[in-house]
């Protein structure tokens, strides 16, 4: 009998202490992205607590190893996988580059007055089980220091071509491309964000931009 009383007081102290220890990970500062525009906000995953997360924006790292800045924020080479919609719905993301300023590469269409380009390049890879549909430059985002979020603007840049208006990727299949914003000249870029389908699906990427 005693030591029945014995092993139910260990059982209850080894509860007690995994339950102290639990935590949802949650980052109050990770809804850092408040926009100035009328694009729909993006919507954070909490990643499972044994695949390391997926840095501030949600989704699941494969490779989690590989892009990571300080704190394990995701850098320019951090690759993301993120759900779309439907199922079966699934790209590894990647932001291969960042362009801070972007040039035109058309001389009759220039930043406005007070403004400058700068641009991202995504990488997608269709890790899914459908083909996949998409405007990818409609998802993305370049959020500054102030929280103000910027969203595509029209224009072409001599750092590469820009992904077109439509990209259709075969299960297996890549698309790379750019994408330009328009920020002011004061403005300091600090975060790139990526949704799939138009910026309408569950999961947002977040990269960090060096400083």
């Amino acid at each position: 009998m005693r030591r029945q009383l014995i092993t139910a007081a260990a059982v209850i102290v080894l509860a007690a202490t995994a339950t102290a220890c639990n935590g949802d990970g949650t980052d109050p500062a990770a809804d850092a992205s408040a926009s100035a525009d009328k694009s729909p906000a993006p919507q954070q995953s909490n990643p499972a607590p044994d695949q390391g997360g997926a840095g501030q924006g949600g989704g699941q790292d494969k490779d989690k190893d590989k892009g990571q800045g300080q704190g394990g924020a995701h850098a320019i080479g951090g690759k993301l996988t993120l759900k779309g919609k439907k199922p079966g719905e699934q790209l590894d993301v990647t932001l291969k580059g960042f362009a801070d300023p972007a040039h035109s590469d058309n001389k009759y269409m220039k930043p406005a007055a007070g403004k400058r380009w700068v641009a991202a390049q995504f990488e997608l890879v269709n890790t899914g089980t459908v083909a996949y549909s998409d405007s990818p430059s409609s998802g993305a985002k370049v959020v500054d220091g102030q929280g103000q979020a910027f969203t595509q603007t029209m224009g072409s840049v001599t750092e590469g071509p820009k992904f077109p208006v439509t990209v259709n990727i075969a299960q297996g299949g890549k698309a790379l491309g750019w994408v330009v914003f328009s920020v002011p000249e004061s403005s300091k870029p600090e975060k790139v964000q990526f949704t799939l389908d138009g910026g309408f699906a569950n999961e947002t990427g977040e990269w960090t931009l060096k400083k």
